[in-house]
């Protein structure tokens, strides 16, 4: 009878401590900057404020300015702020967090540098002071720094949080060095990855109710809704989105399915409103001002751009209802599909 052979032991990882902390370090950079965003609004306020108002503008358009800005930016500090302390502390749901937030930034960048390469050079023509030769320099400065801080910068965050070695090293700084049984457990106890996403997305809903602080109304089916309706129906639709949210990381079914409806209903709504009205209308309806109505009447691609936009945004929130449902229980018919997968071992390449 052959002898029994040792039993091999996991691969050790590379402890990747000293670099979680300077991700930190840089998260905290991101949200100080954004806290510093707020601080330099708030002057250009206060001057704004202390100077007679120019023809076709008015205090109080400033001052909503500033409140959208004030809800974008705080929001956005602190969630960096958050995540470069977890980040020091090699918390494992800030790494999570990171991805989740670094894959939605990279994606934002992107669209946003498509939009730009259509609309960015129509509008400097239309500045006819401008010379071709500032309208070039200044197309290669808003590209470098999109490129820069809109895709490279997220995309190394997400890469590097997305490393095995930093989630083995995430998972160990919170167990303790714990056994690999207990390291199972504890994976299996937090949701999939995806389906955290989707509660993130979810979460997001809460940002509709920003446009109010700047706008009168909200289009639905074509027509555009005013206060005080519009207020009822969008403190509605984040309400739901809190929920469908909460219900969502719980991986409750009846979280997916408000989700689904959500998008379903949105999705229409914007397909009704751009085959049936003319967007320049909706705009002025909404209360848009003159200048923003000038501006989007001089884009050519106008209606190509809000065409790709509405089916990304239908296309993205629907892959993450079609993919995750596979994740999601409904109350009262057992403990749910369970997820538990074993931890891989990870080598010191990553």
């Amino acid at each position: 009878m052959p002898p029994d052979l040792p039993a091999q032991s996991p691969a050790p990882f590379k402890n990747r401590r000293g670099w979680l902390i300077a991700f930190g370090v840089i998260e905290i950079l991101i949200g100080a900057f954004c806290l510093l965003l707020i601080a330099f609004m708030a002057l250009a306020l206060v001057v704004r404020l202390s100077r007679t108002p120019l023809p076709g503008q008015t205090p109080e358009m400033t001052i909503a300015t500033f409140v959208m800005g004030f809800l974008v930016y705080g929001g956005l500090g602190a969630v960096f702020l958050i995540l470069g302390v977890g980040s020091i502390k090699c918390r494992n749901w800030a790494r999570i967090a990171a991805q989740i937030v670094s894959g939605f930034w990279l994606f934002t960048g992107v669209l946003s540098g498509l939009v730009l390469a259509f609309i960015l050079p129509s509008t400097l023509k239309q500045q006819g002071k401008i010379p071709p030769e500032q309208q070039r320099q200044a197309l290669i400065f808003m590209g470098v720094f999109g490129v820069v801080f809109m895709v490279l910068l997220p995309a190394v965050l997400l890469v590097f949080y997305s490393l095995r070695s930093v989630r083995a090293t995430c998972l160990a700084s919170g167990l303790g060095q714990a056994s690999p049984t207990a390291t199972t457990g504890r994976a299996a106890a937090t949701p999939p990855g995806w389906v955290i996403a989707l509660a993130v997305w979810e979460c997001l809903g809460v940002t509709a109710l920003f446009p109010l602080v700047m706008l009168k109304g909200q289009p639905v089916f074509g027509i555009v809704v005013h206060e005080p309706g519009a207020i009822i129906l969008m403190t509605t639709h984040a309400a739901l989105s809190l929920i469908a949210a909460r219900l969502v990381y719980r991986r409750d079914f009846l979280g997916w399915e408000i989700s689904l409806f959500k998008v379903l209903f949105w999705s229409a709504s914007g397909a009704v409103t751009l085959l049936r009205r003319n967007l320049i209308e909706v705009y002025q309806e909404m209360g848009l001002s003159e200048q923003s109505l000038r501006f989007f009447r001089a884009q050519p691609h106008l209606n190509s751009v809000m065409f790709v936009s509405a089916v990304v945004g239908f296309a993205i929130p629907m892959f993450l209802l079609l993919y995750t449902k596979k994740f999601f229980f409904r109350r009262g018919a057992g403990a749910g599909p369970t997820d538990v997968r074993p931890v891989p071992p990870t080598s010191s390449v990553n």
